[in-house]
């Protein structure tokens, strides 16, 4: 056990008794604190004082010019390993031929705001996918909000979704909501502090559902389930009933109308898919390939709804179960729920998108903030 003795100014006796333990005795500064019970630092203090000791700590220092050298070779180091291996401290001041403390090259770093931090998990862009997203930026970056809401009658996507009908389910569904908390060094592991992993897979005890839903005109159009399968002849049905029903039904005047949806190969883009829009008079907005952050089921729909459901569950008693049918139902409601204020404001955002997308030339971009 380290013995922690109180921090006090040493007098000028105390200090001379300590100066001859180390010059004649030879003890180390850990011993003479230990013999003469008061804390290692003020020891170490009256020998870098009386004896011209170092200082405890980091070794060295690193100039701005060190700094930017040391920023631009771990740019350097990131660009080639392409997040295909991990580029640790210890590789960077290998490849720098860096001398000073692991503690001085963090807070070098930290000065121009770089530490380590999780990667991002975005789709993997090709030299293609760049140029279309910059050319998708470039053409719409100008567009208003009101042309976004106007313009295009429906924004359409599916997405399958988990079940959660008892309470030890929905503790799971409410851990992969969560995207931190606030702890002290050493906390990590307790319990309150560990969540499941987000892909890692847990059986709910019920079937998964998918749902197809489209928003447009201040007001989600279409939350339809198609079932456990996807393919042409699904997306056909869709195209042909549902969709065009709650289109027919908000736009009753228009001849045709057009919606948003992204490359997907099973059905949108199937030959089946394609025959029955032009039959129920449906053309498409062409969105870029691996493009989600240009689809408002993907950045806005999908989460409001799992956070209506989430706070929803918070009032649940624990041993409250639902049925599937139930669960359906209410996600279902949490949907409708929606007010048309945020429908509009998450459609109205494509054209800030469309600016940073243009801005970051068809790369990722950040899709928060102002």
């Amino acid at each position: 056990m380290v013995k922690k003795f109180q921090r006090k100014p040493l007098g000028h006796r105390e200090a001379h008794v300590i100066k001859r333990m180390r010059t004649v005795a030879g003890l180390s500064a850990a011993t003479i604190a230990d013999v003469v019970q008061r804390d290692k630092k003020s020891i170490y203090k009256v020998l870098s004082r009386k004896l011209g000791f170092a200082k405890r700590g980091a070794k060295n220092k690193l100039n701005p010019k060190d700094i930017n050298r040391l920023v631009k070779i771990l740019r350097d180091m990131i660009r080639k390993a392409k997040a295909r291996w991990e580029i640790t401290l210890a590789m960077l001041k290998k490849r720098a031929k860096c001398k000073v403390d692991d503690k001085v090259v963090r807070r070098a770093l930290r000065t121009k705001t770089i530490q380590f931090r999780r990667l991002r998990k975005k789709p993997v862009l090709t030299k293609k996918d760049r140029k279309d997203r910059y050319a998708f930026g470039k053409k719409y970056r100008h567009k208003t909000r009101a042309w976004w809401r106007k313009k295009i009658q429906a924004h359409w996507d599916l997405k399958n979704w988990a079940v959660y009908t008892n309470g030890k389910s929905r503790e799971v569904a409410a851990m992969r909501m969560v995207r931190g908390a606030y702890r002290a060094p050493g906390q990590g592991l307790d319990e309150n502090y560990v969540v499941l992993p987000k892909d890692l897979r847990y059986n709910t005890g019920a079937r998964s559902c998918r749902i197809a839903a489209a928003v447009g005109g201040g007001k989600v159009l279409l939350w339809h389930e198609v079932g456990p399968r996807w393919s042409g002849k699904k997306a056909a049905d869709v195209y042909k009933g549902p969709l065009r029903s709650a289109l027919l039904k908000r736009y009753p005047r228009s001849k045709s109308w057009l919606i948003l949806e992204d490359n997907d190969p099973t059905g949108f883009k199937s030959t089946a898919g394609i025959h029955a829009k032009r039959q129920a008079k449906i053309k498409v907005f062409e969105i870029p390939k691996r493009s989600p952050d240009l689809s408002v089921c993907d950045y806005a729909l999908w989460l409001k709804v799992n956070s209506i459901m989430r706070k929803q569950e918070r009032k649940f008693r624990k041993s409250k179960r639902e049925t599937r049918q139930e669960y359906i139902n209410r996600l279902r409601r949490a949907a409708m729920s929606l007010p048309k204020s945020f429908i509009d404001n998450s459609i109205g955002d494509m054209g800030r998108r469309c600016n940073r997308l243009y801005a970051a030339k068809g790369g990722h971009f950040e899709e928060g903030g102002r």
